[in-house]
Formats: structure tokens, sequence, C-alpha cells
């Protein structure tokens, strides 16, 4: 089965709205989309302003302009897969986000029954295996790097390959 790492960036923790989606295989293909919404970007939290938005536009092609037509592109990138397939993340808002762009689309009823989630929060636990393959992954990514929703799933999916309790 396809294991498929999640990370998204949000506006704000309360009542926040979706900014960017990264997922990355266990096999290392990549998928990764942002809203380019400059409403939604003016509502933003600072750090997320200061931070997130402005690694935006560093990947070809990412920027769309609401969370359906992100829900579509993730929908059609899942598709490429054989399924079932499991969706890891270590946030649960980061599930949150990723469901609602799927309902927002008008795909989330007929991709539910070929997903499959886990929560993995804690497999880059200080001290751990997971910490350091996560912190090798954010010193080699400058541009984007931390907190850019794609290199964050890159760094889950070699936290979790790391981790001596998930080979």
């Amino acid at each position: 089965m396809r294991r498929i790492f999640l990370d998204t960036e949000f506006t704000q923790f309360r009542d926040g709205q979706l900014l960017s989606i990264g997922l990355v295989t266990d096999e290392g293909h990549e998928f990764y989309v942002e809203v380019a919404d400059l409403t939604r970007h003016a509502q933003a939290s600072d750090f997320c302003k200061d931070v997130v938005i402005p690694q935006f536009g560093l990947v070809p092609g990412a920027a769309v302009r609401d969370d359906a037509a992100v829900g579509a592109r993730v929908a059609n990138w899942l598709r490429s897969f054989e399924h079932p397939v499991v969706i890891s993340y270590d946030y649960k808002l980061d599930w949150r986000f990723f469901e609602s762009a799927l309902s927002a689309a008008g795909q989330w009823h007929a991709l539910a029954s070929t997903i499959r989630t886990e929560d993995v929060a804690g497999v880059a636990a200080p001290g751990t295996p997971g910490e350091a393959a996560q912190n090798a992954v954010f010193e080699t990514s400058k541009s984007p790097g931390r907190h850019h929703a794609l290199v964050d799933a890159r760094a889950l999916r070699a936290a979790w390959l790391a981790s001596s309790t998930r080979r």
C-alpha cells in the first residue's frame, strides 16, 4: 500500500484558511499546490506573512485560485496511484484542510473509500532518528525551506523512513 506524507500551510490556527498542500509518497513522488489569493494572504497571521507566503511562487505551476482548484488537483494526482493509499500526517489540522479541499472540489466522497489515514505525530520526537532525518531535510532545503508545505512533507517522509519502529 502506498504511503503519502501530507503537510499543509494555513492562514491561522483559529478559523484559518488553506494556503498550500504538499504531498510526498514513500517512493519520493511529489505534489504541491498553493492558493494565490491576495485577500486570503492579507488575512494570514504575521508568521505566515513573514515566513510562509514569501516562499510562494517557487514551484512553477503550483498556484491556483481557491480550495476547489486545490482539491481538484489533489484528486487528479491521487488517482494516478493504485488504491488504497495511506495519508500520513503529523498535525490534525493538516488532515482537516486536506479533506476540506477535496470536499470543496466535490471529490471527497469519490475518494474517501480509497484513503486510509495515519497520524504519525511523534515520529520526529526529540532525540530520535526521525528528528535527525527531519532536520537534515530542513538544513539542505534553503529555497523553499522550512514551513513550505512541500519541504515539510519531505521532512515528514524522511522522519518516518528513519524511524526504526516504522520500517
